[in-house]
This record gives structure tokens, sequence and C-alpha cells, in this order.
């Protein structure tokens, strides 16, 4: 598989949960295999969950909540399943951090 082909993706949303706002990203993430050079520019999808903490940039906030796709039709199709489903996403991700 040529994953130099690969199609960009980047899709962002903000959506309040319990008065709360997140950001849902899904976007086209190099995968870097340094010990492996063979492995240049491989790529997967990824949507991310984070906090919508202004006070932060989007690189120093640990998402909430990570999936990886292979294709781009996965990411749209996972991207549309997590803003349906996020109020689920978001209560079991507090449930877990109070474990």
């Amino acid at each position: 598989m040529d994953h130099t082909l690969d199609v960009d993706l980047e899709l962002k949303n903000r959506v309040q949960v319990q008065g709360e706002e997140f950001l849902v990203e899904t976007q086209k993430i190099e995968v870097r295999h340094s010990w492996l050079n063979q492995h240049n520019e491989v790529f997967v999808y990824a949507t991310m969950i984070f906090p919508n903490d202004l006070s932060l940039s989007k690189h120093d906030q640990e998402p909430l909540f990570f999936e990886k796709y292979a294709t781009v039709q996965e990411a749209k199709t996972g991207h549309k399943k997590i803003l349906d489903t996020i109020e689920e996403i978001i209560k079991k991700v507090k449930n877990d951090s109070k474990a």
C-alpha cells in the first residue's frame, strides 16, 4: 500500500457537553518509526477529543480520547460517530478518571 498517496484530512468541531466545550479533531498523522528507515511517510488518521482550555495550546494538552483509522473513509465515518456519541464518551472518560 502506497501511503504517500493518502488523502490529507482535517475535520474540526467544537461541541458543548454539560456546559463544557470540547474540540473534536480528525486529521492525518505521520507514523514515525525512526528505528526502521524503510518506514518513511506512513500515515494513519486519528480522531482526538480535547478539552477546550483556551489558556493552553492544543499541543500542550493531552487528548481525552484517541481513535485511529487506516483510511480516510473510516476516519470520516469515525468522526461522525464520535460527534453522535460525544456525551457518552465524555461521561465514560470522566468516570474512568475517577477510578
